[in-house]
Order: C-alpha cells, then sequence, then structure tokens
C-alpha cells in the first residue's frame, strides 16, 4: 500500500510542480500589471521611476522562471509584451511619463540562446539624447533608441530570422514619432537593433536611404498618424510597352508606325498580402518644412512596406483596400492611438 501512494505521489509530482509555475506566473504578471497602473497615476516623478523600477525586477523573475516563454501576456496594456512567432524573442517595453510631456523608455528582453536551449535577459537603457540622428546606426542595447512597441513581424532571408518592431515615441510637447526597428540575433542570444533591411526610393521625408537602418517618422503632437501591419489589396499602376510584332509589313515601316508600337500601354497590378501601411507625413505649408513639429498625416495618401526579395520595398501612394484576410476567422480592430494608457 506505502508504495502504491508514494507510486502515485511521484506520479503526480510534475503535474503539481507545474500548477505552482503557472500560480507563480499569474501573481508575477498581476503585480506587473499593478505597478504599471501606479506608475502612470502617481503625479511624483521619483515614485513613478520607482514603480518602473519594480517593474523590471518583476519582469526579469517572469522571464526566470520555466516555460515563461509560453504564458499568455496578451491581457497587459501598459506595459507591452511581443513574442515572434518561432518565441525566440520576446520583448517588453513600457513607458515612464515624467510630466512636461518628458518620457523615459524602458525595455527588457528575453532571448533564445541556440548553443543551449536556454534564455537570456537583456536590459535595455534609453539612450535617444545622445542619438540625433538615429537612423542609419545599428545600436547595442546598452544604447537603445527608446520606444514602446506595439506589433511585432517575423520574417526571414535564409537561415536567418529579423524581427521587425512597430513602436511610439512620444518626444516633446511639440513632436511625436512612430518608429519601424529591426532586431537581429545571434547564437548566443546577443540581440542588436537596426539593420539596412528597407529599399526606399524617391521618398524625401528620409535621407540617405540606401543606408537607412531603422525609420522614423516625427510630426505634430496633435496629429494621430496610422501605422500599423495589415492584410492590404493594394492597386499599382504601371506603363508595360507593346511587344513588336515579329512579322514586318508595309504598315511597320516608318518613324510614326514605329512610335505607335513603342506607346505605353496602362496595366494595373493587384497584390493581396500582409504589409505595413501608414499615412504620408506632410508639412503643413512649405515654409516649415525643416520643422517636423508642423507635419501632419495625410490620411487620403497611404504608403506601404511589402516584404519582399528578403527586404522592405516601399510603395508610395498607394491604392489601399482593406479587405479581410481569408486565412484569418476574426479580424482585430485597429487601434489608431498608441499612446500608452490603460
Amino acid at each position: 500500500m506505502t508504495k502504491r501512494i508514494l507510486y502515485l505521489i511521484l506520479l503526480l509530482l510534475p503535474f503539481l510542480g507545474n500548477a505552482q509555475n503557472v500560480n507563480l506566473l499569474n501573481n508575477l504578471r498581476d503585480s506587473i500589471r499593478s505597478n504599471a497602473q501606479k506608475m502612470v497615476e502617481d503625479v511624483g516623478e521619483q515614485q513613478k521611476k520607482l514603480y518602473s523600477d519594480r517593474i523590471g525586477d518583476l519582469v526579469t523573475q517572469f522571464i526566470s522562471q520555466e516555460k515563461s516563454i509560453d504564458f499568455n501576456m496578451d491581457s497587459l496594456k501598459l506595459v507591452k509584451v511581443l513574442t515572434s512567432d518561432n518565441k525566440y524573442i520576446r520583448i517588453f517595453t513600457w513607458v515612464v511619463p515624467l510630466g512636461n510631456s518628458k518620457y523615459l523608455y524602458k525595455g527588457i528582453v528575453q532571448s533564445y540562446v541556440a548553443t543551449n536551449k536556454s534564455y537570456r535577459t537583456i536590459l535595455l537603457e534609453d539612450w535617444t539624447s545622445h542619438l540625433p540622428r538615429p537612423e542609419n546606426k545599428t545600436l547595442a542595447p546598452n544604447k537603445w533608441f527608446g520606444a514602446y512597441y506595439y506589433k511585432l513581424i517575423q520574417t526571414k532571408r535564409g537561415s536567418k530570422y529579423f524581427y521587425t518592431l512597430l513602436g511610439w515615441k512620444g518626444v516633446s510637447k511639440t513632436k511625436q514619432s512612430k518608429v519601424i526597428e529591426v532586431i537581429t540575433t545571434k547564437r548566443n542570444g546577443e540581440i542588436a537593433f537596426g539593420y539596412s533591411l528597407f529599399k526606399i526610393n524617391d521618398y524625401q521625408y528620409f535621407e540617405a536611404t540606401h543606408s537607412v537602418k531603422r525609420l522614423v517618422y516625427t510630426y505634430s503632437a496633435q496629429g494621430s498618424m496610422y501605422l500599423d501591419y495589415d492584410y492590404q489589396t493594394i492597386l499599382i499602376k504601371t506603363n508595360k510597352r507593346r511587344k513588336r510584332s515579329k512579322r514586318r509589313s508595309k504598315s511597320n515601316i516608318g518613324f510614326g508606325a514605329q512610335q505607335k508600337l513603342d506607346q505605353p500601354k496602362e496595366k494595373v497590378k493587384t497584390i493581396r498580402d500582409n504589409m505595413i501601411v501608414m499615412d504620408r507625413l506632410e508639412p503643413s505649408s512649405p515654409e516649415v518644412a525643416d520643422f517636423y513639429d508642423f507635419y501632419f498625416p495625410e490620411s487620403n495618401i497611404i504608403d506601404a512596406l511589402r516584404y519582399e526579395k528578403n527586404a522592405w520595398r516601399y510603395y508610395p501612394d498607394i491604392d489601399a483596400r482593406n479587405e479581410a484576410n481569408p486565412n484569418d476567422k476574426k479580424t482585430k480592430k485597429v487601434e489608431y492611438d498608441l499612446t500608452p494608457k490603460e
């Protein structure tokens, strides 16, 4: 009888351990949520930072738990948690609102270590004030261009994965930004921010487009720019020349006939795919073109980035027609105002 009881206890031990682990993860998630709410409600700057430090400690403790990468964190709002499809990357980001339209950005990455099949915890340090021109820089975690990320897109080139992040960034009383960032990883779990994964031509908003490593859209704090990853149908006009006939006749001889044969024929190409879609930013007048405080979204001009041939290719001024993805059972409502709030 004793042996049978012992056998049952040994059989149940893994289930008891899993139950304890789930309870601990639940408690940690609830504590993260509670401290985040207190952080945004408190008026004292030092107290806000204290709550933020507590969030960092709780997130670090959460990551250290077994199978935490599989635990659902979608219910968190003020602390945004994004996980890649392959579960090689999970990133936690939050914003500390310091008052007077000043923000401090915090982040922690849970990164997969392929060499020993474990995870490492990487703290991110906001280096924004030291990065006057961040578009063409590859950055280490301790020199991070801080942002509150709300979307993660996993892509692949050969055997290498890329993780594209969409984020919001409050800048000042008069300016805010949307950011398209790329994370790359190594087998030992090390990460880097910024990669030349973009093919952008003829877009005057960005300079040195051949080497751009991240896209930063800065515009008026009074505006509301749409930037998200959607399933879209876009129509692209293409001009193709008519093929010459192999048969030669009298009607084909002469300049006039040749000109008629080479006359472009307009065609429309239809593309249906998931892509990054955004409002075009334009200055309120030509006189303020050098001041991003006066840039506003033109909701009637839509641009897109589609991942093709191992890069995000830029499609300007598209005819976007948002349709339901036939592979999705439900279509999520798009969140336009991505300023951190509960």
